[in-house]
């Protein structure tokens, strides 16, 4: 009887001294770097309304779409934004910039991610901006508009509001209003539209 309890103790002694031994279970902390600055764009643009281009900015819309459509896409896109841009009061420069960017207005684009047609509408965007055809000029602008307004009416009280919606339309609105900021890939995604804006 004594010899097994000695045995039995021995064995718990052993176990315990291989397990502090062996580290088992145990992964040092990961040292994180400090994450680079997080880049803060001046667009220049402070109108983000429809009445900040209006009307007159149909034909320069059209002109541009031109480059990248023939006549029978250019035209129904370019209504489409005119049409959906003055329904949600949105610069409709800013959207024809932001499809531009995103698709190149190719109705029919497909990214990696998923993401469909002129604005690359994310499925859980399509869902959340009531689109049910992102291949559809209409139905697609329809959501692109709809989620741009979303984003201006939320960094409404941010300086460079319209950058800061553009960054979360390409982050996530979430992490760009968590970090009060965006990454330096984003900045460029921000650039590059205000460029092509400033093009059209």
């Amino acid at each position: 009887m004594e010899s097994t309890t000695a045995v039995v103790v021995l064995i718990f002694v052993i176990t315990i001294f291989q397990s502090l031994g062996a580290n088992k279970g145990f992964t040092p902390p990961v040292q994180v770097s400090n994450p680079p600055a997080p880049v803060i764009i001046n667009t220049g643009l402070v109108g983000s309304t429809y009445l900040t281009a209006g009307d007159p900015a149909r034909k320069p819309i059209e002109q541009y779409i031109l480059h990248y459509r023939k006549p029978a896409e250019a035209v129904p896109i370019t209504d489409a934004i005119m049409s959906y841009s003055k329904q949600y009061d949105v610069n409709p420069k800013l959207v024809a910039a932001l499809m531009r960017r995103e698709s190149g207005f190719n109705p029919r684009a497909v990214s990696s991610s998923g993401a469909c047609g002129l604005g690359q509408l994310l499925p859980s965007t399509c869902q959340s901006t009531g689109v049910t055809s992102p291949f559809d000029i209409n139905d697609n602008t329809k959501g692109t508009v709809r989620y741009l307004k979303y984003l201006l009416d939320r960094f409404k009280a941010y300086n460079n509001q319209v950058a800061y919606a553009l960054a979360g339309y390409l982050e996530g609105p979430n992490q760009v209003e968590r970090n009060k900021a965006y990454s330096s890939k984003t900045g460029e995604y921000v650039r590059d539209i205000i460029d092509i804006y400033n093009k059209i």
